[in-house]
């Protein structure tokens, strides 16, 4: 079985990057695009276990290389976007010393 943690920033924007990355390759009339495009919808709009769950188990079924192009799509939205989430470092203030 598998354990969901959605206690943190991390995995809930896991989850948003995923579903775009899904809406960016979404083919017209695959059906398993679809199916997981709107599972991937419900667990960002409401993230609780049985929805990711339900998302994951989409992203299983769907063809392998489909997978690969959203995994690809996934990885590059995730490196555009690092640092925008987590913790902040704040900077510090250095009080001059000193005349002057």
């Amino acid at each position: 079985m598998v354990q969901v943690r959605l206690d943190d920033e991390a995995s809930l924007c896991s989850i948003g990057i995923l579903a775009e990355a899904v809406e960016r390759i979404c083919v017209k009339g695959v059906l398993e695009l679809r199916m997981l495009r709107n599972a991937l919808r419900e667990a960002t709009a409401n993230p609780t276990p049985d929805a990711v769950k339900t998302a994951f188990g989409m992203f299983a079924r769907v063809d392998r290389d489909f997978r690969r192009m959203i995994a690809h799509e996934a990885l590059t939205l995730a490196a555009q976007r690092r640092g925008q989430y987590g913790p902040k470092v704040r900077a510090v203030r250095r009080a001059r010393v000193g005349p002057g």
